[in-house]
């Protein structure tokens, strides 16, 4: 690219250097998030594999009978809650510049250049980034109302069967 290019961008985006800091602190902010939002389903998914044991060996010591389509019910959403919420752990990745990236294709550009590519490339992986902790989010929605479905029907189970 020419200097007079350059200057012309330059001119149009005067506050790379500004911008470039908070461009960088993006991908920490980004990975704090997705931490979170999974640390979040670990603890959701322990909650649920913690009672969904417990209350089944508390049924079955006061000699609750297992063939029930209530129970048979809570069984699938346990099923299914932690298919979903293992699903949402394993899914996807942090997006995140790799040195080979910046080696290959960046090393040669003027500072100011290189500046604004990476101000370019965090936005779009912060938004890919966001986009993952959005989806992970909902998932462990999906997760706690598949839960709360769980709990309904081994309530009705345990209160409606008579041992």
């Amino acid at each position: 690219m020419g200097d007079e290019n350059i200057e012309e961008l330059e001119k149009e985006f005067p506050s790379v250097e500004l911008a470039y800091p908070l461009a960088v602190a993006s991908y920490e902010s980004a990975s704090k998030r997705l931490d979170s939002v999974d640390g979040r389903l670990q603890t959701i998914l322990a909650f649920i594999v913690t009672v969904s044991v417990a209350i089944p060996s508390i049924a079955s010591g006061r000699g609750i009978p297992f063939q029930s389509y209530w129970f048979y019910a809570s069984f699938f959403f346990f099923v299914s809650g932690i298919g979903v919420g293992i699903w949402a752990r394993l899914y996807g990745n942090v997006r995140l510049i790799t040195p080979t990236n910046l080696f290959q294709d960046w090393l040669r550009d003027s500072k100011w250049q290189f500046q604004k590519d990476m101000i370019y490339h965090a936005g779009q992986d912060f938004d890919a980034n966001m986009k993952l902790v959005n989806q992970k989010w909902r998932c462990s929605v999906a997760v706690t109302l598949l839960f709360v479905l769980q709990a309904v029907c081994q309530t009705v189970w345990v209160l409606g069967s008579r041992p």
